[in-house]
């Protein structure tokens, strides 16, 4: 008989004693797992840039990432074990940060579990090499187990790739093989999956490539452009000029038609090219962002990248925090040559 796991709803059979998702203690009291709405005031705003420790660096250039950093288990304090369950309790470690914050010269990132989820599925990496700087941001299907293991796994493979000198398309084939490996007997019917979003700003130009709903926008005095399209039918559609809204499609319009994961269709990522003539910020977002329509109103004030992402991210939570956000910026000025600290 299978049922369903009380906090991430994989399937569990009679018998099992710990979810093997989530690493769940499966007798617990169920009220256990209950996620209560946020009471009283929102939690504090991100309010400054942790100095983060550094990662091992590619020979070319240097990363970071929202990797979670090694520690104790939260639950019981003991070790957690190499395949990221914990020796003492059994609960499956998080592969992100609830909370992460990194900076670069010239690129910025920020990512917060938000005020419903759990845990934190969304990721980044931002790296840097010479004139080069490379951002991947992944958003975990919530659908798929594992997935903030997935989307940690593909920003970090694919961060690599770019800071050596790689394309995007080097970056998410190598993203893939990694996620791939994941889903070990389970890849033909239950694979941890992601979206995958990468940029390389350098020599003038911004690449970014794609698959999934993550977005990238051009921010400039004009507002925000939208560089993307969304790996959905309501995203086809939209971008073939079509009222998606008017047309009052199912929920369904927007499940993903693309992603990376071992049972992904087969392909390479969307790329285009972006050749600014203005200064502006090239913006990388996970969804936890864009579902609000009003974001691009957070957009206005002054200050840096830096506070741009923080800025950001407040108004996600604040709108209610409904998923995980994950935001990242590099600023360009076509008048210096390459992207600005």
């Amino acid at each position: 008989m299978t049922a369903a796991c009380p906090s991430c709803a994989a399937p569990t059979v009679d018998g099992d004693h710990y979810c093997e998702s989530c690493g769940a203690d499966l007798a617990a009291p169920a009220e256990q797992f209950t996620l209560q709405p946020s009471a009283g005031p929102l939690s504090p705003p991100v309010e400054a840039f942790v100095e983060p420790a550094p990662p091992p660096s590619a020979s070319t250039g240097e990363w970071r990432s929202s990797k979670a950093a090694a520690g104790p288990c939260a639950a019981c304090g003991a070790t957690a074990g190499a395949d990221g369950y914990c020796d003492g309790c059994g609960l499956r470690r998080d592969a992100g940060s609830e909370h992460a914050e990194h900076d670069l010269p010239g690129v910025v990132a920020v990512t917060d579990r938000g005020l419903r989820k759990r845990r934190n599925e969304d990721a980044y990496a931002i790296g840097v090499a010479g004139g080069r700087r490379a951002v991947v941001v992944c958003d975990g299907v919530s659908s798929a187990p594992d997935s903030d293991a997935a989307a940690t796994t593909a920003a970090v493979e694919a961060i690599e790739v770019l800071v050596g000198g790689g394309d995007i398309t080097g970056a998410y084939r190598s993203a893939s093989v990694a996620v791939a490996k994941l889903a070990g007997s389970a890849a033909a019917y239950d694979a941890p999956a992601c979206t995958f979003l990468a940029a390389v700003v350098e020599d003038g130009q911004c690449t970014v490539g794609w698959v999934g709903d993550s977005r990238a926008y051009w921010l400039d005095g004009d507002g925000a452009r939208c560089l993307t399209v969304d790996d959905s039918l309501a995203g086809q559609l939209t971008a073939a000029g079509v009222d998606a809204d008017a047309l009052r499609l199912s929920a369904q319009a927007a499940a993903l038609t693309r992603w990376l994961g071992a049972d992904a269709p087969a392909g390479d990522p969307h790329l285009t090219t972006l050749r600014p003539t203005t200064a502006g910020v090239l913006l990388l977002t996970s969804d936890g962002l864009t579902r609000y329509p009003t974001w691009t109103d957070a957009i206005d004030g002054d200050g840096d990248a830096a506070e741009l992402v923080r800025r950001l991210t407040n108004f996600a939570r604040a709108a209610g925090g409904a998923d995980n956000i994950a935001v990242a910026a590099v600023p360009f000025d076509p008048s210096r040559g390459a992207p600005q600290p």
